[in-house]
């Protein structure tokens, strides 16, 4: 990830490592003029919630934009996650299909990691798909008040990013190269960082009992994710990581919706 023209290297400051986190997690044309590796990743991690603010807020804008022009729930919803798939390029969406691939065709380790970087999309891929989708949308329409939606798309988009740190953090590698491997293992601080502000913003947002109680949820479901990854594969890769964000913004989702709508 070098570039020619670039006029500074890495270091690790907040700023660079906030602009590391934004290109890795989205889509959006940025060139950076700064010379870095994979692994500069791991310190950026402790970024990815405030990645997660951007992207939940452009996707909430759009159902809180539009809300006044007569759509339903429903339809505001489908495009706010719309949103949110262009805007990081489906890169959450993708990995999550993988790993249903790979852990639900694979009958050992080395052949569900084949299966996983296979591109080819198979069934298990598409009906996880079909029901990551089918569960936001009709997770973000059940709470009807547009305000809220956009803050439950920015709440979950901090925490669920900030699990992908911890994971980076305390699960291995599953196979010696691909992204999990290259981004390396973060600080330790980077991760307590990344955690941090993953918790700080839903409390912020909404009460302290209704951010903690879909917190809780996401987080059981990244720990569950976390060790059916370990039982499948032995540790963590990229797909993995991006599905663990998508398990655990769900399951937050829910818990907002089952305790506010």
């Amino acid at each position: 990830m070098s570039n020619p023209d670039t006029d500074q290297k890495y270091k690790g400051y907040w700023h660079q490592d906030f602009l590391v986190a934004l290109v890795f997690l989205t889509r959006f044309p940025l060139r950076l003029k700064m010379e870095f590796s994979m692994a500069a990743v791991g310190s950026a991690s402790r970024c990815f919630p405030l990645i997660g603010v951007i992207v939940g807020g452009l996707s909430g804008a759009v159902f809180l934009g539009l809300a006044e022009t007569g759509l339903s729930p429903l339809v505001l919803s489908f495009l706010a996650i719309a949103v949110q798939v262009l805007v990081t390029g489906a890169l959450h969406e993708d990995a999550i299909g993988d790993v249903a691939d790979g852990f639900g065709g694979g009958h050992d380790k080395v052949r569900k990691l084949e299966i996983m970087r296979d591109s080819r999309v198979g069934t298990y891929a598409v009906v996880a798909l079909i029901l990551t989708i089918g569960l936001k949308v009709s997770a973000l329409a059940s709470l009807e008040v547009p305000s809220t939606a956009f803050l439950a798309l920015v709440a979950s988009g901090a925490a669920s990013r900030a699990f992908i740190s911890l994971a980076m953090y305390l699960m291995p590698p599953a196979r010696q190269d691909g992204l999990g491997a290259s981004a390396g293992k973060p600080p330790l601080t980077a991760a307590l960082m990344a955690l941090a502000l993953g918790l700080l913003v839903p409390i912020i947002l909404f009460e302290p009992f209704f951010g903690s109680a879909a917190l809780l949820a996401g987080m059981g479901a990244a720990l569950v994710t976390g060790f059916i990854a370990i039982r499948q594969i032995g540790g963590q890769t990229g797909d993995v990581l991006g599905t663990i964000q998508q398990v655990s913004e769900i399951a937050f989702l829910l818990t907002l919706s089952a305790m506010i709508a």
